[in-house]
């Protein structure tokens, strides 16, 4: 495309200056004025054929064929360059749209990110810096490469509250979505279209005005966000307790450290650490995880700091801190589904397929 707009731009400039001739050629030999001028050098470069605007001086006619031979070759190249540029550029975008669906298709458990401006663009950040697969679906994406422009990201261009588009983000088979628009109207309406979607996705949404928490909710949404209200909790724990933020801050801000609270189900199937302790486990050689907290299901409660003994259960919700790659080698080793066979998450969190055996 680089080279397309050089040779664009280099038809334009020599047009130009052919023109200038022209008008200038006309107006010292004919002693015309300059409109008629141009107007001659126009219909002659475009070969319209609606004859002299006056009477030409034998000067003046071969003036007009050195200029008929040089300008039409010119204008030929000019046109052809800019038909170029608009085939070839829509194509290209046409032909990289359909590589994205391709690959949007075959994801499996993923994330997809409506909006990625404003809170939009943070959750961006953790989602790229967790490793967690996932799709950027906006009606304007054009702003996006410049404000990861280290990333290859997956994204969609398109417009989130319609259901045609988050059926194109994979909906079905994607384990959570997040609404981060600019407006609550357009929030609502991706929550209500994705819950009727799928009743089993895990849905977040940012919220605007704290009274329309309670109708994102009985439309669907599993949490919302609110950004002032988030901001003055911040603010607080900052005045009271500023070492625990700051540490907060260095775990998750760290561009050099992937530091995470993480939750991992223990799931039932393939798993040899039920009814097993941690110690049998030996889960910090294993994991490298500390875990800091354990949410059971018979009853339903919250264990904290749990000891060596902790027996682990069918369904335990294990709340470990450690980095990305350690969570994710512990997800493996649960045999969490992190992807489709064809997909394999990439160092910058977004999934890229795998390469298939070709087919005959």
């Amino acid at each position: 495309m680089h080279s397309l707009w050089k040779r664009l731009l280099f038809a334009f400039v020599v047009l130009a200056a052919v023109l200038l001739a022209g008008v200038a050629g006309y107006m010292t030999i004919e002693g015309w004025n300059f409109f008629d001028s141009f107007y001659m050098t126009v219909i002659s470069l475009t070969t319209v054929g609606y004859g002299e605007v006056r009477d030409l001086t034998t000067n003046g006619r071969i003036f007009t064929i050195f200029l008929l031979f040089s300008g039409m070759g010119i204008l030929a190249y000019g046109m052809g360059t800019f038909t170029a540029f608009l085939v070839e550029g829509q194509l290209m975008d046409y032909l990289r749209g359909r590589q994205m669906l391709k690959k949007i298709k075959r994801m499996r458990n993923h994330f997809i990110l409506c909006g990625y401006r404003g809170e939009g663009r943070y959750a961006l950040e953790e989602l790229i810096k967790t490793k967690t697969p996932h799709v950027v679906v906006d009606k304007d994406i054009s702003e996006l490469k410049d404000i990861f422009p280290e990333h290859d990201l997956l994204v969609l261009e398109g417009d989130p509250t319609r259901e045609q588009t988050l059926v194109q983000a994979n909906l079905g088979h994607a384990q959570g979505l997040i609404s981060a628009l600019s407006t609550d109207s357009e929030n609502l309406l991706v929550v209500l279209s994705a819950r009727e979607l799928s009743p089993t996705i895990r849905i977040i949404s940012c919220v605007f005005d704290r009274d329309s928490a309670q109708k994102f909710q009985r439309v669907g949404a599993n949490g919302t966000v609110m950004a002032d209200f988030i901001g003055g909790l911040r603010m607080a724990s900052e005045a009271i307790r500023p070492t625990v933020v700051s540490f907060l801050d260095a775990m998750l801000r760290d561009k050099d450290k992937t530091l995470r609270i993480e939750e991992v189900t223990v799931l039932e199937e393939g798993n040899d650490w039920i009814g097993k302790s941690l110690r049998d486990i030996d889960f910090p050689r294993q994991t490298g995880l500390l875990v800091v907290a354990v949410k059971s299901l018979d009853p339903e409660k919250y264990i904290y700091n749990p000891g060596a003994d902790y027996v682990v259960m069918k369904e335990d919700v294990l709340i470990v801190i450690g980095g990305a790659e350690q969570i994710f080698k512990m997800k493996t080793l649960l045999g969490h589904d992190l992807g489709d066979s064809e997909t394999e998450i990439e160092a910058d969190g977004s999934a890229a397929p795998r390469e298939a055996p070709a087919k005959s």
